[in-house]
Parts: C-alpha cells; structure tokens; sequence
C-alpha cells in the first residue's frame, strides 16, 4: 500500500488497483475535528461523539478525496451477510439499509463503510467494471462474507472470480485478535473444516487471524489478485482506531471507493 496526504488528511491506496479506473482510499484516524477519544476524523455518529464534529468530519473526508458528499452510498452494517447494490446515492433523508456488502457498476456513486479492527476488503472487476467494499468481522468471516460476496456480483454483473482484484485492508492482526471458544464453535459450524489453522493459543488465550481467513475464502473460490495491507490497527493507534484495543472507547476510521468518472457501464 501507498500513503497519500491531502488538506492534513492521511489515507492508504492499494497499488494492485488500476488508478485510471478507480479512486479508493482507506482514510486514517488523523485530520479530522473530533476530539478525546474519538480524535480525530472520526466518521461514526453513535459512538459517543459531538454530532456536528462528525459530520464535519465525513465533509473533510469526501473534500480531500475529490468527491461531493451527495454521490454518498452507505449502509447500516450489522455483521452479517447481506449484499446491496447502489443504482444512485443514498439520499440525506433515506434510513440506512443493514448490509455488510456493497457494489456498484454506476459512475458518480462513493461507496463508503466504517471500520475499527474489522476488515474492509475492496473489490474490483475491471472487465465489468464493477467495485465493492465488504466489512467482515470474526462473524462476517466465520460466515464468508467474502465468498457470498463474490458469488453475489457473479449473479449480478457477470464478475468471475479469476478477473477480480482485491485488497484486504488495515484490521486487527492474529497476534492481538482474541477470542473466545464460542467464536471457534461458531467457525466449526459454518466452515467445518480448514478453520482451525487460523486460530492460535497463546499465554492461554485463543487468537484469530481474520485476514487470513479471508485471503483463504478468496483464493478457494477462485480469487487470484489479492494484495494484503499487512496494518494491524490495535498495534497503530496513532493511525487506526482499534475497537478492542481502546476498549469500545473510540472512533470509526473510512474508506470510500468510487468508479472513475470516464469508466461507462450499462444496467445488468
């Protein structure tokens, strides 16, 4: 990944992403008005913090990205599975609709979606011209978000596993991701095999590597581009906010995705 810094704003970029196709950008912590603990660009409105700082702060982001924030497509995520498509933005004054999936083949539409040690996995089909940002957790991935994912815009827009291009983003590592047995029951149920070499003990503790839980859904379904971030968010708190590190007690980082103005498709 690459770093860019606009208007005090840091934010990363895959490098395996087509540039002349696509605008991403996966915005850290810093340049925002938020203050305490949700310092500083903090994009999410329940999490405690001023209302108008973050909606400051989503105007701040969108200005250094180079897009209006009415071409906006967000949803409420919930940790689950389902997939959106966005024909045109989310209007101010339409409710958030729960998904954890999001695509689109239009111009003039930023996808957006928030984090703090969940991945983001970005999607992009250059044959058909198609992106996505997927939000997976322990859950999301005990679910495969990401192959429901692939099969979604397969039936959709006619993306094939082996065209896309993905990046897995910045979350929380297998070192400092601990969970539970319930969470190890939860895999056995829906993976039911080739889990376990994703989970680790140490000092008596289970760990789990979601990044490469889901680097393993990508490739078995077909995936071959896959570009890894490799940024653990609890372990760079000066850049991330990490929901387990800081105890529930911080913000929300962004990540918006857009197709470049000149790429045309047509509805499927």
């Amino acid at each position: 990944m690459k770093a860019i810094e606009v208007n005090g704003t840091r934010a990363y970029q895959f490098e395996s992403f087509d540039a002349q196709a696509v605008d991403h950008a996966i915005f850290t912590r810093l340049g925002g008005v938020s203050t305490g603990i949700w310092s500083s660009l903090n994009l999410a409105g329940t999490v405690g913090d001023d209302k108008d700082a973050v909606a400051r702060n989503h105007d701040i982001m969108f200005e250094a990205f180079g897009k209006k924030l009415s071409t906006r497509f967000d949803v409420w995520q919930v940790h689950g599975t389902q997939v959106h498509f966005a024909e045109e933005p989310r209007p101010p004054e339409q409710k958030h609709k729960p998904g954890d999936a999001i695509f689109t083949n239009k111009t003039g539409i930023s996808l957006t979606m928030r984090f703090a040690d969940c991945i983001p996995l970005l999607f992009h089909d250059p044959v058909q011209k198609v992106i996505g940002i997927v939000h997976a957790g322990w859950l999301g991935t005990a679910l495969q978000i990401s192959k429901v994912a692939v099969e979604a815009i397969g039936n959709r827009y006619g993306s094939k596993p082996e065209d896309l291009v993905v990046g897995i983003g910045p979350a929380i590592c297998g070192d400092c991701y601990e969970v539970g047995e319930d969470v190890v029951r939860r895999f056995e149920k829906y993976w039911k095999k080739d889990y376990q070499a994703f989970f680790k003990q140490k000092n008596g503790s289970l760990y789990l590597d979601i990044s490469a839980a889901n680097a393993f859904i990508l490739r078995q379904i077909g995936v071959r581009q896959i570009e890894q971030s490799h940024m653990c968010t609890a372990e760079n708190l000066d850049e991330w906010y990490s929901y387990r590190k800081e105890k529930g007690l911080t913000g929300r980082f962004g990540v918006v995705f857009a197709l470049k103005d000149g790429i045309k498709n047509e509805s499927k």
